[in-house]
């Protein structure tokens, strides 16, 4: 209308230029009249139909831009600045990021996207829509027109992603309201279960990005169709086809989130580290980082981790022994009789991707973080997960002693930022060799806060599912170290020692040496019995006896960690194979019999 760039909203925000139109209203270049800086000031759309089906319709908008303003100091959301009143609608003052373009237009320019590059925006919107889980902020709308790409502090374009617009649309095709039974969000990205009715919750807006993704990496939408009404059908009953051209663990995420089901949609942590992986692949030019390998850190004495428990059964097999050196930890993802590991139930958590500006903040990973210095490989960590939610959201880090502190987690590697594309995929095939060994790993991948000119190399770091790694994992552990179930894996040889109150010391030594025992897997004790009530033995015996303890004079042991960790749910059993004399068997690794 005639004069409404001279508009001034709420006696202080001045309109100054109409930047676009859509997600039910239009978006304005404003100034701010106090603070002398440009603003975006979004006017709500109020539609005009009956207060019976809408209730207060500008209050509804101006509660969910309150919501989105929870938000605002997440990197990966549009601030919110200020929510005001004017003309009986919502206005809603936001950040102006010049350059910035939303993933609809980048698409009608240059779709289909790279794989990678497409896993990296999805990192971003889902690290984005958690934070938002976790304070009980839906959005309701995750599409290609709410994720906006900027350029960052230094220029480089495209590379801020910011999810936008938490539910302050108001349109009838694009809200939904109870009341009146009207369709939600927009046809096509909508989850099945609120097309029939249901309420929006975290996993309806995680099909929603299932959707989004889909649509950047093939070009198009899972289920667009030539009519609503068929879009809407195949939203509710047609499986989508599988994405052609997305990377493997990229196309894991989308048909996990794609799950007609709720209960069966991929669960967050999971998708985050397989984002990360499929960023790490590929040539797009602003992959999300990953940490590379780097130098051990000197050993010391443990003293201070409960000794494990463990189980013996005999077998009357004959040990087949072979010269040279031992197995190459994490030199298989497979167990004993060939079946894959056990993936974990609880996997990545991936920061946001750094976008650095000035200098070094006082805490390079955040306040939050509460770390003032940066991080280096072989260090070891305690966390403080925020909410109680292990693995989940927001972690308070504490550097401890790798031996004698009984540590959660350690840096296995770290990254620069502007690392090559072969040291960007060091932390995905690092983890992937450690988890060929290790029971329930789980992956955290720290990445620097925003606004560093010199930011810190972000720090890949793993941890266990409800058990703590108790020392240095991987070539982190030295010979002659202590070591415990929890940092032993397929491979490793160890000797042991008794003492005279039946307290037990493992050491890892090399397998070409004389060694009591070696380790042959892992396996899980189902059910819900104590640790005294299983006969971990008996389990191991099950799973690897006939292959590993041919001999006459051999055994099979089952190893647990603690009580405590076995009731938190980590029954995960470590299985080794040693002589039933309690003599060493000779120096050489055992070879399985298939």
């Amino acid at each position: 209308m005639a004069g409404e760039r001279e508009q001034i909203i709420a006696g202080r925000y001045r309109l100054r230029q109409r930047l676009g139109s859509g997600g039910g209203g239009s978006v304005w270049l404003a100034e701010d009249q106090e603070l002398r800086v440009q603003v975006a000031v979004k006017e709500i759309d109020v539609p005009h139909t009956s207060e019976a089906a809408l209730g207060d319709p500008a209050g509804r908008g101006r509660k969910e831009a309150l919501k989105a303003a929870q938000l605002r100091e997440h990197p990966n959301v549009i601030t919110v600045y200020d929510v005001v009143e004017a003309d009986d609608r919502p206005w809603i003052v936001m950040e102006y990021l010049p350059g910035t373009r939303d993933l609809s237009a980048v698409l009608k320019e240059r779709a289909p996207l790279p794989s990678d590059e497409v896993a990296r925006i999805g990192a971003a919107a889902l690290d984005a829509l958690s934070a938002g889980h976790r304070l009980g902020i839906i959005h309701r709308d995750v599409k290609p027109s709410n994720i906006l790409l900027a350029p960052d502090h230094s220029g480089v374009a495209d590379r801020r992603v910011l999810l936008t617009d938490y539910g302050i649309s108001l349109r009838l095709r694009e809200t939904r309201i109870t009341q009146s039974g009207m369709v939600v969000g927009t046809p096509g990205y909508v989850a099945p279960e609120r097309l029939s009715g249901g309420e929006a919750t975290a996993a309806s807006d995680l099909f929603s990005l299932g959707v989004t993704l889909y649509a950047a990496v093939e070009g198009t939408a899972p289920f667009e169709r030539d009519t609503l009404d068929a879009t809407l059908l195949a939203a509710l009953n047609s499986e989508p086809s599988v994405p052609q051209r997305a990377s493997e663990p990229l196309s894991r995420v989308i048909m996990g989130l794609l799950a007609k089901d709720p209960a069966e949609r991929m669960p967050v942590a999971e998708a985050a580290e397989l984002l990360a992986e499929a960023a790490a692949t590929g040539t797009a030019s602003v992959p999300l980082p990953e940490p590379s390998a780097s130098e051990t850190q000197q050993p010391r004495t443990l003293t201070s981790r409960k000794p494990a428990g463990r189980t013996t059964v005999a077998l009357a097999l004959a040990a087949v022994l072979v010269g040279g050196g031992g197995f190459a930890l994490g030199a298989t993802t497979f167990d004993g009789n060939g079946d894959p590991v056990k993936k974990p139930d609880v996997e990545a958590k991936v920061a946001a991707t750094p976008s650095p500006s000035v200098t070094r903040g006082a805490y390079p990973y955040g306040k939050q973080m509460r770390l003032r210095e940066e991080l280096t490989p072989g260090q070891c960590v305690d966390a403080d997960w925020k909410k109680g939610e292990d693995y989940k959201g927001l972690l308070g880090l504490k550097l401890v002693d790798c031996y004698d502190d009984d540590p959660e987690g350690q840096v296995i590697t770290t990254v620069a930022a502007d690392g090559t594309e072969d040291e960007r995929g060091k932390c995905t095939r690092r983890t992937a060799e450690l988890r060929g060994t290790m029971a329930d790993p789980v992956l955290y991948v720290l990445t620097p806060e925003t606004g560093q000119s010199e930011p810190p190399a972000a720090a890949c770091l793993l941890f266990l599912n409800k058990a703590t790694i108790g020392g240095p994992l991987g070539h982190f552990r030295k010979f002659g170290d202590q070591v415990y179930v929890t940092q032993l894996g397929q491979g490793d040889c160890i000797n042991s020692k008794e003492s005279d109150d039946g307290t037990v010391t493992d050491t890892l030594v090399n397998c070409d040496e004389p060694h009591h025992e070696q380790i042959v897997g892992w396996t899980w004790a189902s059910g819900d019995g104590s640790a005294d009530s299983v006969d971990k033995g008996d389990l191991c015996q099950e799973k690897y006896g006939v292959n590993w303890a041919r001999g006459e004079g051999h055994e099979m042991w089952g190893w647990y960690s603690t009580d405590e960790e076995w009731e938190a749910g980590f029954r995960h059993v470590l299985c080794s194979v040693a002589r039933e004399d309690g003599k060493k068997l000779p120096g050489g690794a055992l070879k399985p019999a298939y």
